[in-house]
């Protein structure tokens, strides 16, 4: 602990340490000093008196710290502080002071309201001079009683408010001192408090109920019981609606943030996707530029004609995915949309499956009548996707099947590869997720299932695997299906 104080006077400039050690040599002289100028308390034991002073400083406290979840996260009880140190003054003779501002600053310190221990003492050493001049204030007006509700309490209502005015007037003159006088850092807090006029209204309020205690506790001590309810009210009115204001204030900025980070999650699937879903077509381009420049040396035109052709189909593609995302980055939704339409399927089938060299070509089976809702261009992306993952995973898909179950068109494209582990099929369709063991040696960034699916989502269906039988894998598009008519 005397590290501590050390440590706390050292933070403190030399101009404050004056002041502290004055103020704290102050408050334990001048109690004794002006006892004779201070209140006595004709109608209680002082003892008793005290000992009921110190239990409404608890039981505040710990309705503060009740309502507060902590008085770490509130400087309310540290205010209310001042209220049973000017109560002390109207009901108690200075040195009393010396009692019962230490005794309430213990309990809060105790039950957690965190204050470098130099200022807590220091704040003390303020109340202890303040509740001085307080009573010395009240004693010049009504004599050494403190029987505040005397004949019809007019003479004692004035002497109560001159005691708090005056209490606040050098409570807030030494916190000023204080602040001005030690390092701007050390007192931001402290120096926007003391111009906020929020925190006089607020210490005026608590001075006077400490009034209002000390006339209560003089006129009818049993009174006092129905000021607990009262008491409580207010506490709810300082701590608990500016804290529920703060939790939905912090409610709105979770929501707030939780709306950033899924349109921040949004642009980067945006660009996950932009690099997989061209780089899938640009590498169908490289290949069939090559094999039709092959074709062209050899004079086999038939065949150039026809790579070029997929050459330009993939092309077209990958204009027409650059502009779908680009559109989607320059929106203000955090999810894919679809601009659907009635879309014949085996084309697109056929199309998907042509998108690779003769012999790697899987076979198609798909009634030519069978109509999707979709839109064509994500049923491209999401063909292309799973011929593309069974060719880098299992050699290549062996079959595109198209069939109706009920009401929606399942797509069924499968191979005769490992298949999946068993381990990992519960975050095949995450973003950025790879087995360790099939993915070593197969390009990708573990992207493509997971577009696949929310694409398929995006046109009201979904994708799913299941193992085939007696090996490799089975992913199945399940997309709406538009009746014949």
């Amino acid at each position: 602990m005397l590290e501590t104080v050390t440590d706390g006077l050292r933070s403190l400039s030399v101009p404050a340490r004056v002041l502290l050690a004055a103020t704290v040599l102050g408050a334990a002289v001048l109690p004794f000093v002006l006892h004779e100028f201070t209140v006595h308390n004709t109608v209680h034991h002082q003892p008793l008196t005290a000992a009921v002073l110190i239990v409404f400083s608890v039981v505040n406290v710990e309705i503060g710290r009740a309502l507060a979840g902590g008085l770490e996260h509130t400087n309310q009880p540290h205010k209310a502080l001042s209220g049973w140190a000017c109560a002390s003054a109207l009901l108690l003779p200075g040195p009393w002071l010396l009692l019962v501002v230490p005794a309430t600053y213990a309990h809060a310190r105790w039950r957690g309201l965190r204050v470098p221990l130099t200022k807590w003492v220091g704040s003390a050493a303020f109340l202890v001079l303040s509740g001085v001049a307080a009573g010395v204030v009240a004693h010049g007006i009504f004599g050494e009683s403190s029987h505040w509700t005397f004949e019809d309490g007019g003479r004692g209502l004035i002497a109560v408010a001159a005691a708090a005015g005056t209490f606040l007037l050098v409570e807030s003159a030494l916190f000023a001192a204080i602040a001005w006088l030690n390092h701007p850092a050390e007192e931001v807090w402290l120096r926007r408090t003391l111009r906020d006029k929020g925190f006089y209204l607020t210490e005026t309020g608590v001075l006077l109920m400490g009034g209002l205690l000390s006339a209560v506790w003089v006129g009818g001590a049993w009174f006092v019981i129905l000021f607990l309810p009262i008491y409580i009210l207010a506490q709810r009115a300082v701590l608990d609606e500016p804290l529920r204001e703060r939790v939905v204030a912090a409610a709105r900025l979770a929501a707030a943030n939780d709306d950033l980070r899924r349109a921040n999650a949004f642009k980067s699937d945006l660009l996950g996707m932009l690099g997989h879903e061209l780089g899938n077509p640009l590498t169908s381009v490289t290949g069939y530029a090559q094999v039709a420049t092959e074709e062209l040396d050899a004079e086999d035109y038939a065949a150039a004609r026809q790579s070029l052709q997929v050459v330009e189909r993939n092309a077209d593609r990958m204009r027409g995915v650059l502009y779908e995302l680009l559109t989607h980055a320059a929106s203000d939704t955090t999810a894919l949309i679809a601009d659907q339409e009635e879309c014949v399927l085996q084309p697109h089938l056929v199309a998907a499956a042509g998108a690779f060299p003769h012999g790697q070509r899987p076979q198609v089976d798909c009634p030519p009548s069978l109509t999707a809702w979709v839109q064509p261009g994500h049923l491209d992306q999401m063909l292309l996707n799973l011929v593309s993952n069974a060719q880098k995973y299992a050699g290549g898909a062996v079959r595109i099947a198209a069939a109706p179950i009920d009401g929606m068109l399942h797509i069924c494209v499968s191979d005769d590869g490992p298949g999946v582990p068993e381990r990992f099929r519960e975050r095949l369709f995450d973003r950025y997720t790879r087995d360790s063991e099939t993915a070593r040696g197969a390009p990708g960034a573990g992207l493509g299932l997971f577009i696949t699916r929310q694409l398929a989502r995006a046109n009201g269906g979904d994708v799913a695997y299941h193992a085939a039988a007696p090996t490799g894998s089975a992913f199945t598009l399940a997309l709406p299906r538009v009746e014949p008519r």
